[in-house]
């Protein structure tokens, strides 16, 4: 058991800490991957449990100081960074985008959309791959990379989707925390976040790596291989910068639990659920239904990395679970699960993956062709399937729901594609692959 300097209460976690190297152990062996770590806070007492190898090329165990990227759980850093300024009256969430990205001045969609709608993945932002995972195009070696990637986005065609998750935005969110605080986005974050939160175990590129960071590994030939980590500046807010321990993760949870003002970032906005992913997303967390009460939190997806991190706020916990695999979902969410109910008492949904035919109704009226300039995909109908077609080729896809269909259950991060803005005829507007939403151009 540790406790957090920051935090106050008395350990009561039903969970012990055999109990948890137990279970975590169990899992990292039945999902192969080379280790995991972790962590429960409850009631200001961090307990945190490692198993495995960091870097199968060394043999060097995880341990407490291992560093992981946290991937897209930045996004949910930098909300936690706008709310603290628009506390402090540095901004205000309703301000339009424009007013505090100089490079999108007179751009018609940033004149209209506010930060909250940035936060909220509502903006209608241009969405093109090129933005999207171009992590190698928009690196200019200097402190204006963000100002750089601002003014491309200041020249790009807005996309007709209302919700979409979005790298790009939150690179915007990057750049508004560098005109408001008048530092660099990396500085700023230090400041205004890892600084007071006791994060002192965060590391943040372009810095160098510490020893002490994991190797991330997807499988091989009877191994796990690893992989080189995701480097690309540009896209630092989104998710491509940060590494932190477990226990740096739970005081950034922490934060969270004891600053009322940060409750904002839970409260609901407009957006679809994604299977396998999210029941509904908020401002930089998303919400995850569960008997009895919600859950909040989000997660990270980078090259042979995963994580999830939970907010329990009536509770007055959280719950963090890192491995450095590709197939580290397979093993973060039944884990997950089990760390829930046994010391919470909480039963998280689980994911379905069992197909109900006839669930969609007339699969016809989901045929058509989604797509951005740079990336599209045709939708046709079978007759108890769809038809998938895409760059990477055709892959059937099974009804769950009326909205969700099974595309490969085998895939931890991508088992099932999801349609939402449906019209009066019952006709989905947009298809999300993952979490990234592609308007329907033709059918």
């Amino acid at each position: 058991m540790r406790r957090l300097a920051t935090l106050r209460g008395v350990p009561a976690n039903r969970l012990t800490e055999r109990d948890l190297r137990d279970l975590l152990g169990k899992h990292v062996a039945a999902h192969e991957v080379p280790g995991a770590i972790a962590g429960v806070l409850h009631d200001g007492v961090a307990t945190v449990v490692c198993h495995g190898t960091a870097d199968s090329r060394t043999g060097e165990p995880i341990t407490g100081a291992s560093r992981f990227g946290v991937g897209s759980v930045t996004k949910s850093m930098c909300a936690t960074v706008i709310v603290r300024l628009a506390a402090s009256g540095r901004l205000a969430l309703d301000d339009a985008v424009s007013a505090h990205v100089p490079e999108l001045r007179g751009v018609a969609w940033a004149e209209r959309a506010t930060v909250r709608d940035l936060l909220a993945n509502r903006s209608g932002l241009p969405l093109r791959a090129g933005l999207e995972f171009g992590f190698d195009d928009h690196e200019t070696g200097d402190d204006d990379v963000l100002a750089a990637f601002a003014a491309t986005v200041a020249v790009t065609t807005p996309t007709p989707v209302a919700w979409s998750y979005t790298n790009a935005g939150w690179c915007l969110v990057g750049r508004i925390i560098e005109t408001v605080t008048g530092v660099v986005w990396e500085e700023a974050m230090r400041e205004h976040l890892l600084g007071p939160a006791g994060m002192t175990e965060t590391e943040l590129a372009p810095d160098p790596p510490s020893a002490h960071r994991v190797a991330g590994h997807e499988p091989g030939d009877g191994a796990a291989v690893p992989v080189e980590p995701l480097e690309a500046r540009a896209f630092g807010p989104a998710g491509t910068s940060l590494a932190s321990t477990a226990e740096d993760m739970l005081r950034f949870a922490g934060l969270h639990l004891d600053d009322p003002a940060l409750a904002v970032m839970r409260r609901p906005q407009p957006s679809p659920a994604i299977h396998g992913w999210f029941d509904g997303w908020c401002l930089g967390w998303a919400r995850f239904d569960a008997e009895g009460e919600p859950v909040w939190g989000w997660d990270s997806v980078l090259p042979g990395e995963r994580a999830m991190l939970r907010l329990l706020p009536d509770r007055n916990a959280a719950v963090v679970v890192m491995a450095n695999s590709d197939s580290g979902r397979a093993l973060c969410r039944p884990l997950l699960q089990e760390i829930m109910t046994s010391s919470f008492g909480i039963a998280l949904r689980p994911l379905r993956l069992e197909p109900a035919p006839g669930s969609a109704a007339d699969l016809s009226r989901f045929a058509g062709v989604y797509a951005w300039p740079d990336r599209r995909v045709e939708v046709s109908g079978a007759e108890a399937h769809l038809v998938v077609s895409s760059e990477d080729g055709d892959a059937e896809a099974l009804p769950l729901d009326g909205r969700a269909f099974l595309v490969d259950p085998a895939d931890p991060d991508n088992p099932a594609i999801t349609f939402g803005e449906f019209d009066a005829a019952g006709r989905p507007g947009v298809v999300y692959l993952m979490l990234w939403g592609l308007p329907r151009i033709e059918g």
